[in-house]
C-alpha cells in the first residue's frame, strides 16, 4: 500500500461528498458531514473475534463506513437525477465491462439478454418514451443495477485491491489516479447501498408489509429523480459518437488501462449531468 498517496484516496472521496451535494448545500448540512467523518473512524475498531489486526483492512473501511453514513445522511440530495442521455452513456460503459468480463461473454444467451435489455435505454435516449411512472421506475433501477455491475467489475476490484495492497499488486497508483479511484468509489458505494436498500427482505423486529411500504417510497424518489425532458436529438448522438469512439477505441487498441478509464468515465459522468447547456427559449 502507497501510505504516501492514500491521503488523497480519501480526498477524492471526500471531494466526491461535497460535489454531490453541490447546489444543494446548506450550512445545516456541515455537522451531519463532519459526523459522517467521524463517525467513519469506528472501522478502526478492531471486530469482535479479530484476532490479528490487519491495518490495511481497516482503512478500507473506514472508507466503507463514510460511504454508508454518506449515504444514510444525504439520500434525497445525492441520489442522481438521470436523464435519457447519461443513462445511455452508463449503459454503454456497462456494455464495455461486460465485453471484457470473460465470465460473460463465455455464457453467449446471457450476452443477447444484456445486449437486448440495453437497446431499451439507447433507444430511449432518442424516442423519448419514458414518461410513465412504471418506465422511470425501470429506468432508475436500471441505472442503478449497471453501476452495482460495474462495482462488481474485476476493474473495480483491481484498483482499490491495488490502494490498499489487497492483491499484493505491483502496479504504481500516480496521485492522479489515487485522487480519481476516491472519487470514483464513493459514487459506487453510495449508488450501491441505495440498490440493497431497494431489496425487499424485513430487517430484524420488522414485518413485510412495512418493508415493503419502504421500497415503495424509495421507488417514489426514484422515479421523482429520473429527468424526462427530451433532450436535442444532435447533443444525444454527438455523445454517443463520442463515448463509442472513445471506449471501441480502448477495446481494440487499449490506450490506456481500464483501471484508468472506468473511474475516469465514473468520475467523469456526474459532471457531465451536473452542468448542463441551458434550456432553449422559445420565442
Amino acid at each position: 500500500m502507497s501510505t504516501d498517496l492514500l491521503w488523497l484516496f480519501y480526498a477524492g472521496i471526500f471531494a466526491q461528498a461535497i460535489f454531490l451535494l453541490m447546489g444543494r448545500f446548506e450550512p445545516r448540512d456541515f455537522p451531519k458531514l463532519g459526523g459522517c467523518c467521524l463517525c467513519s473512524l469506528a472501522g478502526l475498531i478492531p471486530g469482535k473475534h479479530e484476532t490479528n489486526y490487519h491495518l490495511n483492512i481497516h482503512l478500507f473501511l473506514i472508507a466503507c463506513a463514510f460511504a454508508i453514513g454518506y449515504a444514510l445522511c444525504f439520500k434525497k440530495k445525492i441520489l442522481e437525477r438521470i436523464n435519457k442521455e447519461i443513462l445511455m452513456v452508463w449503459t454503454l460503459v456497462g456494455l464495455y465491462i461486460a465485453l471484457r468480463t470473460p465470465l460473460i461473454t463465455a455464457y453467449p444467451l446471457v450476452m443477447m439478454i444484456l445486449l437486448a435489455l440495453s437497446l431499451i435505454p439507447i433507444v430511449n435516449a432518442f424516442a423519448g418514451f419514458d414518461a410513465g411512472y412504471e418506465w422511470k421506475v425501470f429506468f432508475y433501477v436500471w441505472f442503478l443495477c449497471v453501476l452495482v455491475g460495474i462495482a462488481a467489475s474485476k476493474f473495480s476490484f483491481s484498483t482499490v485491491a491495488n490502494v490498499f495492497d489487497f492483491s499484493r499488486a505491483t502496479e504504481e497508483v500516480t496521485a492522479l489516479q489515487m485522487f480519481i479511484i476516491g472519487m470514483s468509489f464513493l459514487y459506487l458505494a453510495v449508488n450501491l447501498w441505495y440498490v440493497v436498500e431497494l431489496i425487499p427482505l424485513p430487517g430484524k423486529h420488522q414485518s413485510l408489509s412495512d418493508r415493503l411500504a419502504e421500497v415503495e417510497k424509495d421507488m417514489e424518489i426514484l422515479a421523482d429523480d429520473d429527468d424526462d425532458e427530451q433532450v436535442r436529438w444532435w447533443k444525444t448522438v454527438l455523445l454517443l459518437a463520442v463515448t463509442v469512439s472513445v471506449l471501441a477505441a480502448n477495446y481494440f487498441v487499449n490506450f490506456v488501462s481500464d483501471e484508468t478509464l472506468v473511474p475516469l468515465f465514473i468520475v467523469l459522468l456526474p459532471v457531465v449531468d451536473k452542468f448542463k447547456l441551458p434550456a432553449k427559449t422559445h420565442p
